[in-house]
C-alpha cells in the first residue's frame, strides 16, 4: 500500500525520482473479487442502515425536561410521562450501540482481509 501511494505522490519538480505514472482508481465501480464477496456483502449489509443511524443521532433530542419535571414534581403523573418520553429514547440508544458493535465486527472483517 505505502508503494503505491508512493508513486502516487510523486511531482515532476524532482529530477531523481522514478517517472510519474498516471493511474486511475475506479472506487466508485469497483466489484469484489470471489473471495472477497462474503466479507463484502457483509459489510454491506451492516453500511445499509448507517445514514439512518447517523441521522437519528444527529437528530437526537433527549428526555431531559420530562425527567427534570419528574425530579421536581414525583407524582404518578409526571414520572409516567418521563417513562413514555425516555422508554423509546432508551430503545433508540440501544440499536445505536448494537450497530457500533455490528461496525466494530465487520471493520475486524476487513482488516483481517486487509492483511492476506
Amino acid at each position: 500500500m505505502g508503494k503505491l501511494l508512493s508513486l502516487l505522490a510523486r511531482d515532476d519538480s524532482n529530477c531523481c525520482s522514478s517517472p510519474r505514472y498516471d493511474i486511475f482508481l475506479d472506487f466508485e465501480n469497483a466489484a469484489p473479487t470471489d473471495t472477497e464477496r462474503d466479507v463484502y456483502e457483509e459489510v454491506q449489509r451492516v453500511l445499509f442502515n448507517s445514514d439512518k443511524i447517523l441521522e437519528e443521532i444527529q437528530c437526537y433530542k433527549g428526555a431531559g425536561k420530562e425527567i427534570r419535571e419528574a425530579i421536581a414534581d414525583p407524582s404518578t403523573i409526571t414520572q409516567e410521562r418521563a417513562w413514555r418520553a425516555v422508554k423509546p429514547l432508551v430503545d433508540k440508544l440501544l440499536r445505536f450501540y448494537n450497530h457500533s458493535l455490528e461496525l466494530q465486527r465487520v471493520s475486524h472483517f476487513i482488516n483481517k482481509e486487509s492483511l492476506l
